[in-house]
């Protein structure tokens, strides 16, 4: 699996008003629908359509989060979040994030399993969020989370937040790390631990988001391993159409995806031991309300390879909500990737989903409703 790119945080703290209350809370998702996904070009070999019934537009989960007051304007919070999957007995065996921390007139700082704040800001500019065939998230390297995080959030100053953030070992305890990187003795301190630190500047004002997130990874004691991502996000309402964007940029030592293990890189990206790692994401949407209810979604991205020749894709996504009420909403979405021929994309409607990587056409229908 490609070396995860995060930056961590929960955005969402940063005005601490989801807190207000002292007692815990019971929250929750659940999304259930059908989805078909077909068809081959690029490196994607032809292969028999799929049919499934499923989570389609939205990750299901169960939560519980709080707060005490602790006096003078501090206080303590927590969330502990379980993903589930409603058409299969999954139970509440899967994190989503989990973490404590304190929130204040200095801001808020939290510490546990964190979401990613770059899987977060392609989430937040995609019409299509993170998950159904529409989403361009899939398309990039992605992890939705880290352990061993902590992260602050700033009080909004004249519209800007700012998100600072590391993680000791991205993928699990410290002193751990196996697969894609290499330990040479089981308890030798840190090494193969990924490090990741990052650095969010948002800023907020009326129809105006905009996000400017860098990033870097680091693989402790194999060197020329270091990643480094730069993103921006930004979006515009209109009123009539709301229009988003994300420009991304991906660049990697020649170790920042094998932490030395020159095997798996051959085998997984195609690069040569003392290849860097270099790519472009983009994409841009639309999300058009009609009447009071309905909202129509539209996307199109690119992924750009200057890595791998002929390693290009792009991706085409329409879609539509209908909100029966304020927590119920029905989905839609018809998506198309296009690989060059050295490409092998493939339709994923988010990987925490279960639902695997198929086809490089898909279409999707279904319900959600949060509680």
């Amino acid at each position: 699996m490609q070396k995860k790119i995060i930056a961590l945080a929960i955005a969402a703290l940063a005005s601490g008003t989801a807190f207000a209350q002292s007692n815990v809370t019971l929250y929750g998702n659940i999304d259930m629908g059908w989805m078909t996904r077909s068809g081959h070009n690029g490196k994607v070999a032809n292969m028999e359509t799929q049919n499934a019934i499923g989570q389609n537009a939205s990750q299901s989960y169960i939560g519980f989060k709080g707060s005490e007051d602790l006096g003078g304007g501090l206080k303590a919070i927590f969330d502990l979040q379980y993903r589930i999957n409603p058409d299969v007995n999954d139970g509440m065996s899967k994190a989503g994030h989990q973490y404590v921390g304190l929130t204040g007139g200095f801001g808020t700082v939290v510490a546990g399993y964190l979401d990613g704040l770059r899987y977060g800001i392609y989430g937040k500019y995609n019409p299509f969020g993170n998950y159904s065939v529409g989403t361009f998230t899939s398309m990039t390297t992605q992890y939705d989370r880290a352990a061993n995080a902590i992260a602050y959030i700033s009080p909004s100053f004249n519209g800007f937040t700012l998100i600072l953030a590391h993680a000791t070992n991205t993928q699990g305890a410290e002193g751990t790390m196996k697969g894609v990187h290499t330990v040479p003795n089981a308890g030798t301190g840190n090494t193969g631990d990924d490090r990741l630190f990052s650095v969010n500047l948002i800023y907020n004002n009326g129809p105006l988001n905009i996000d400017l997130d860098y990033e870097t990874t680091t693989t402790v004691n194999y060197p020329d391993s270091r990643l480094y991502v730069a993103t921006t996000g930004a979006s515009y309402d209109f009123g009539p159409v709301k229009i988003s964007a994300v420009y991304d940029v991906i660049k990697g030592d020649p170790n920042s995806f094998i932490g030395g293990n020159t095997t798996f890189a051959a085998d997984a990206f195609g690069l040569g031991a003392n290849q860097s790692y270099d790519r472009r994401n983009w994409f841009i949407g639309a999300t058009v309300p009609v009447g009071s209810a309905t909202k129509l979604l539209a996307a199109y991205g690119k992924v750009k390879d200057r890595t791998l020749a002929d390693a290009d894709a792009s991706k085409w996504s329409i879609g539509a909500r209908y909100a029966l009420s304020k927590r119920t909403e029905l989905y839609t979405d018809f998506a198309h990737i296009r690989n060059d021929k050295n490409a092998a994309y493939m339709m994923d409607p988010g990987s925490p989903l279960g639902n695997g990587a198929v086809g490089v056409t898909g279409f999707d229908f279904g319900i959600k409703h949060s509680f």
